[in-house]
This record gives C-alpha cells, structure tokens and sequence, in this order.
C-alpha cells in the first residue's frame, strides 16, 4: 500500500508521466524586450505563416509573407476601426493561443478594443479570388 501512495504522490508531483515530457516540442525562442520598445515580432506555435510584426504604439501589424520572388517580406494588414495612434508608449501587445490560430488577439490596453484575425477574400481587378487576413473588431 505504501508503494501504491508513494507512486500516487510522485506522480502528482511532476505533473504527469515522462512521455508526457517527450510530446511537447520546444517554444519559439523569443527575446526580452525594453519596457518602451515599439517594435515586437509576435510568432504562434501553430504555424510560422501566423508571424507578425506589431508596432506596439501605433497597434499597426504587418504579416511575414512570401513574396512573387519567394522572399520574405512584411505585408500590412488592414484593421478594421484602428484609430490613429499618437502614443508616446507601448499601448498595443498581440495574444496568440496554442489551439488555434483564429484565437489571436490585437488589443488597445488603454479603451480595451480588440480585434481578431480573420481570413477573408477579395477579387483582383481581373475578377481572381485570393485570401487575405485582417484584424476584425471583437464583438464586446
């Protein structure tokens, strides 16, 4: 009986068995930033695509992309309702969940405003289809 507690304890004492170790794969690296830094690379660990370079005073972000030379580059994405910011200091941080990329958040810290990336399409002038990503208001 005492073996059978002595396994109970030490299996709640780490937090589960060592597969359960094995299965996680390692966070993104990612840097401490400045307090007043402006600029902030933001990457999901679901998948690279869901990279984003957020200007935190401002709130404006921009999507790493490939490029028609298959380079990458920084494409601005439209925020519905963002209104101009003239901060002075970091006001606009981006959540990324674990589960799913449509649970990515862009937030005002000081009115609470927040938006959500969604995928959308558009037409080209000769009438192709092709997807786009914008921050849509979340509704409150």
């Amino acid at each position: 009986m005492r073996c059978v507690l002595l396994l109970f304890v030490l299996f709640a004492v780490t937090g589960g068995s060592p597969v359960d170790a094995q299965d996680e794969s390692p966070p993104h690296q990612q840097t401490t930033l400045p307090p007043d830094a402006r600029y902030e690379i933001v990457q999901s660990q679901l998948a690279a695509k869901w990279t984003f370079r957020l200007d935190r005073y401002s709130g404006r972000v921009a999507q790493l992309v490939k490029s028609e030379d298959d380079d990458n580059v920084w494409e601005e994405m439209e925020i519905i309702g963002l209104a101009l910011s003239t901060a002075s200091k970091p006001r606009f941080p981006i959540f990324t969940s674990g589960l799913a990329a449509r649970h990515t958040f862009l937030l005002d810290t000081e009115s609470g405003r927040t938006w959500l990336v969604v995928a959308g399409k558009r037409k080209r002038p000769d009438g192709a289809e092709y997807e786009i990503n914008v921050w849509q208001p979340f509704r409150e």
